[in-house]
């Protein structure tokens, strides 16, 4: 096993020791007065006392450390069951009872904890470098000791005994040695916090003192405790990295607190040190930030291979004035303070793009204006050829003006003199008029004026006059329909120019016609702005009712009190264990939580709940109850529930999501980020559902704050799209035996990569091909895709795959990158339809960390197919959504009258009669119209189809159908059906046509989806969104979106509303009718049972249909749910 971290305290003190300090007293020794040299060897010399005497203080320093530190666990233990004691009180309490102790204390204790336990352990440090210089000293001494017996063995005759002098020699020392023996400057000081040394200290340090004896470590810092502001080294053991062991090099990656604070990145370079099979040393010096009170960091080599402690990350602490409590303490500040630069930001780039927009808009509206001016002064001879101040027919006058000739910029009166032309005698005139060639045209009804002509039938209107006209343009119609244009030729009066045709004239115009051209493009932003504010408030309310719904609906189980959670502050969380797996376990339920998706840092144990009466009152049981404390850091908190404290026993973890309640005033949720790797997208690349599925999915993700991007094939029909124009290079990467080519731009809102092989693998016409083609060139694009998110160094949190066509990505995830530098996604995978590619499905269920599928019921259907069976503890259904910006009655060009919930009933009849005037229906009959908008397959019930069209025109009723078939045989059987049913009661279309489904959306009554099975449906969703009554089979999507207006009362009101209860008021969720069988008599029922509604109580079908279009189909209830289960794959 590889130490993640080695001290790096010895080596601090062992630079020191690189300093020998002098010898005391001359390095003099003092021999006894009758030793030989033998014996003087046995003598120490005052320094090695010194140190003795430094041993023996630290020693007492060391128990009276250790004391303290028994103190300090004492009352760290007494403080830590006291608060446990109290845990159930508020905190207002708590601090009136003066026990417990609060966060700080705690912290404060396990402080001075930590600090004395560094203390003993520099001090045992220092007695171990003491001792050690001790015993060098020593072998020093006696090595100089015998340097000395022999130049006094040398100096001394032979023939003399031992000499006095020698012992007075030697007594001379001894007095200068006492005066040094007390050595108080070799006394160290108590260190309380390791000292970081000088940025000169870290330039000079012994880089291979440092790294020895460390083999067993795989990183180590110097200082130990690096100090919050300076500098320090970060040093690697590339020989213990299994992964960098044998990389041309090496960076350091670095951010601080949590990875909240960023850092920089750092170039690491080899030390030095000894290098062996065991040791290879890199190090590099890096700035610790002045706010850190920890770093975090990982290695890599830029080529995505990462040591990063095993998916944990390497954490280092800091010394300094930051702690971990007051960097949480201070988390809202911080988020504040960030937001309000980010704010700050936006509105300077928002006021800068602002104001770009507005000099471009300026200079647009004067280039169009100069035009505009250009074009009429050099087709001036042209606009005015044929012109008169008045214009006569048979010598009669029959158009002039007054003032004639009237006068560019003012008012005149035209008169129009209808005797002897064809609208003579009408009882209704209008004045159809426009200038230079008939420029911005208007309509004007004129009044019939026989002052001018007694007896004679004279018309005559007032009309404004353009700056810019030099010729008025005429023609007449009256009530029937019947124009005079004078044979064609029209009516054509000239203009005067006031003041003539000079420059100053000309230049006047541009300044008149820019001034009216920027009014008309203001108003026009200032109704588009209205526009849009008015849509983006329907979608935030929609969104804030999805939300209200979800907390109605888990306030059944699971609630809080207060409902806005408070960071920082206690909570009362209230469970009902009727339901559940523990029913009739309110006596021994216990709550395991934590906060944050699992990921607090901090562990927090199980909670005994106590029985509550709180939710429903006497005579309601189930209920438990109890109180925590919420972290100042928390933004989620996370549940699950169970009958054994201590793990075992049974669990209620909401299907494998968990239970989670939003801390409303704390931090905000870091945001998720997700790639979809998928060959279809809406607009761009769109065949079935999957593409409006992968782009309406990814901006409602992005809209509840998360980031998602899309990797697609680059198409060769791309090239042709209006909305790439943008596209831009991205990457080039050398991979699958070619050259892979990444551009990118952004499609409805999402960032999209598309993948071109130099292979010319996509250089097709269309998404499918061959069977086996289509296999082998997106198993290739799956991999591209993942090679792509390698090379550019991409963590996306999750992976999102879809149907048969991107499941190859989810294995090649784990067997190919997952361990090779691309470690942090987890792999969700959608079915979209299984009737298509089984065996790669059941891949991807197996490798994915959770799988779906397009609607509840539909999951519900195919959950024994082999492919899903094995699997289905990860399987579930979310339904699908719609595009609301798309299918938007309110602004939908395709229809006559804009309409919403509020005037349906105009807009609808509207929409009815547009619809029977395309389709040649009749207009005079008060019937239902029924539609079908639909592919013409078995599987959307095609023998129910030409059954409905045969009920519905033998009940009275008006039937459409636009769609087509692929199979030759059934589209000649709905062409023998159009001979037998079209004519004015019934409409048959066979083709595509986007305009005319949209006014059959909105012109109908009532639309049929009949299918045999439908994964999810989206056809019932833009009905009901158009106000038009489903009829549907219940089966996949279609059980799940429509609610039987006499048998789903209480279904819908749980599904649409999150109540239990249909009768209250406002709780009636019911939108459609529906039926089980296959044969058509199950059909009759239900279609017969509408018309019925519509003839019978229409005031009833029409409050159904204002009621269809206030439900919300939008993506906003998926989006919520698909977020939840990306959390739970990214737990595992």
């Amino acid at each position: 096993m590889v130490s993640m971290k080695c001290a790096s305290g010895g080596g601090r003190l062992g630079r020191r020791a690189a300093v020998r300090p002098p010898l005391l007293g001359g390095g003099r020794v003092t021999p006894s007065s009758s030793s030989s040299s033998s014996s003087r060897r046995g003598v120490r010399p005052i320094r090695c006392q010194g140190a003795n005497k430094q041993v023996e203080s630290i020693s007492q320093k060391i128990a009276s450390v250790e004391a303290e530190n028994a103190k300090l666990k004492a009352k760290l233990e007494r403080v830590k069951s006291t608060r446990k004691a109290e845990e159930k009180k508020t905190m207002a309490t708590k601090k009136a009872a003066g026990g417990g102790g609060t966060d700080d204390e705690i912290d404060e204790i396990e402080r001075l904890r930590r600090e004395n336990e560094e203390l003993r352990r520099l001090a045992e440090e220092r007695i171990r470098v003491l001792t050690a210089r001790q015993q060098a000293e020593e072998a020093e001494e006696e090595a100089d000791q015998e340097e000395v017996d022999a130049v006094l063995e040398d100096e001394r005759p032979a023939e003399e005994p031992a000499p006095e002098p020698v012992e007075a020699a030697a007594e001379e020392p001894e007095e200068e040695v006492e005066e040094v023996v007390p050595e108080p400057e070799l006394e160290p000081e108590p260190e309380p916090e390791p000292v970081v040394a000088a940025s000169t200290d870290l330039d000079t340090v012994d880089e291979a003192s440092l790294c020895e004896g460390k083999a067993h470590c795989l990183y180590f810092t110097y200082p130990e405790t690096p100090q919050a502001g300076e500098d320090c080294l970060v040093f690697l053991n590339r020989a213990s990295s299994g992964v960098l062991r044998d990389r041309p090099q090496v960076k350091l990656l670095l951010s601080f607190n949590g990875w909240e604070v960023p850092g920089d990145a750092y170039a690491l370079r080899p030390t030095e040190a000894r290098k062996d099979e065991f040791s290879d040393w890199w190090c590099c010096r890096s700035a610790v930030d002045a706010r850190a009170y920890e770093m975090n960091f990982v290695f890599n080599d830029e080529e995505g291979n990462f040591e990063n402690n095993g998916g944990q990350d390497f954490c280092q602490a800091v010394s300094g004035e930051t702690t971990r409590a007051s960097w949480l303490a201070s988390a809202k500040e911080r988020e504040a303070e960030l937001e309000e630069v980010r704010r700050r930001e936006e509105e300077e780039e928002e006021a800068a793009r602002h104001a770009r927009r507005l000099e471009e808009a300026e200079e647009a509206d004067r280039n169009q204006a100069l035009a505009l001016v250009h074009d009429t002064r050099t087709s001036l001879v042209e606009l005015r050829s044929g012109c008169f101040a008045s214009c006569e027919r048979d010598g009669k006058v029959v158009v002039a003006t007054r003032p004639s000739p009237c006068h560019a910029g003012s008012k005149c009166v035209l008169v129009y003199t209808a005797s002897g032309g064809v609208l003579q005698g009408s009882s209704q005139i209008r004045l159809h008029c426009g200038h230079n060639g008939w420029r911005d045209p208007q309509v004007v009804e004129m009044k019939k004026q026989p002052t001018f002509d007694e007896g004679g039938d004279v018309w005559c209107c007032e009309v404004e006059v353009p700056d810019a006209a030099v010729a008025l343009n005429a023609v007449f119609s009256n009530e029937h329909g019947t124009y005079d244009n004078n044979s064609e030729k029209n009516f054509n009066v000239i203009v005067e120019i006031p003041g003539g045709e000079g420059e100053a004239h000309w230049d006047a115009l541009a300044s008149k016609l820019q001034a009216e051209i920027k009014a008309k493009r203001l108003a026009e932003e200032a109704a588009e702005a209205e526009r849009r504010e008015r849509r983006e408030r329907r979608k935030r309310e929609a969104r804030e009712y999805s939300l209200e719904v979800a907390r109605r609906k888990l306030s059944h189980v699971l609630f809080s009190e207060p409902s806005e959670i408070v960071a920082g502050e206690t909570v009362t969380v209230y469970y009902n264990t009727k339901n559940t797996a523990l029913a009739g376990r309110q006596d021994s339920t216990f709550m395991q939580f934590s906060f944050n998706r699992w990921s607090h840092p901090d562990e927090f144990a199980p909670v005994k709940m106590e029985p509550s009466d709180r939710h429903g009152g006497e005579g309601e049981e189930g209920w438990v109850m109890c109180e925590i404390g919420v972290p100042k850091d928390a933004y989620m908190v996370d549940f699950v529930f169970t009958d054994s404290e201590h793990g075992g026993g049974t669990f209620d973890n909401n299907g494998g999501l968990d239970y989670n309640l939003s801390v409303t005033k704390g931090p905000k949720s870091p945001p998720l980020y997700i790639t979809h790797i998928a060959v279809e997208m809406a607009p761009i690349a769109k065949v079935g559902g999957l593409g409006d599925v992968v782009t309406a999915l990814s901006r409602a993700v992005q809209e509840h704050g998360h980031h998602a991007e899309i990797i697609l094939p680059r198409y060769d029909f791309l090239l042709s799209s209006p909305l790439l124009q943008g596209i831009t290079f991205e990457a080039e990467m050398d991979w699958g035996g070619c050259k892979n080519f990444v551009t990118t731009c952004v499609v409805e809102g999402v960032r999209v990569f598309f993948i071109e092989p130099s292979n010319g693998m996509f250089k097709v016409g269309q998404v499918y091909s061959q069977p086996h083609d289509d296999e082998v060139k997106f198993e290739f694009f799956c991999k591209a895709a993942l090679e792509f998110l390698l090379q550019t160094g991409r963590q996306p949190d999750i992976i999102h795959c879809h149907d048969w066509s991107s499941a190859s990505a989810a294995r090649a995830y784990w067997q190919d990158y997952h361990h090779y530098g691309l470690w942090k996604p987890k792999v969700v995978f959608t079915i979209h339809n299984l009737e298509f590619g089984a065996a790669a499905i059941g891949d991807a269920a197996m490798n994915a960390q959770k799988f779906t599928t397009v609607s509840p019921s539909y999951a519900f259907e195919v959950g024994g197919h082999p492919a899903v069976e094995p699997h289905s503890a990860k399987f579930s259904g979310i339904i699908n959504g719609i595009d609301t910006d798309i299918w938007d009655p309110l602004y939908d060009q395709f229809l006559p009258t804009p309409y919403s919930a509020e005037n349906a009933e105009e807009g609808k009849r509207d929409a009815k009669k547009a619809l029977r005037e395309r389709l040649g229906l009749r207009q005079d009959r008060d019937c239902p119209v029924v539609g079908v908008v639909s592919r013409l397959t078995t599987q959307k019930g095609i023998h129910l189809i030409k059954h409905a069209a045969y009920r519905t025109l033998d009940r009275g009723g008006q039937f459409v159908l636009l769609g087509s078939a692929p199979d030759p045989k059934i589209q000649a059987d709905f062409d023998e059906l159009a001979g037998q049913l079209g004519g004015d009661m019934g409409a048959f279309c066979y083709a595509y046509d986007e305009p005319l489904s949209h006014l059959i959306y909105a012109g109908c009554d009532v639309i049929l989806v009949p299918s045999m099975f439908e994964p999810c449906g989206l056809t019932q969703m833009i009905a009901m969104r158009y106000g038009s009554v489903p009829v549907v089979r219940q089966t996949g999507g279609l059980r799940d979106t429509v609610f039987d207006v006499d048998h789903d009362k209480a279904r819908a009101a749980w599904e649409i509303h999150g109540s239990d209860d249909h009768t209250k008021a406002g709780m009636d969720g019911t939108n459609g009718f529906s039926f089980e069988g296959t044969d058509e008599g199950s059909l009759d029922y239900a279609l017969n049972r509408a018309i019925d509604c519509w003839y019978n109580d229409i005031a009833f079908f029409r409050q159904l249909q204002s009621r269809n279009m206030t439900q919300d189909w939008s993506w906003n209830k998926p989006a919520l749910d698909y977020i939840e289960l990306y959390y739970s794959a990214i737990k595992g």
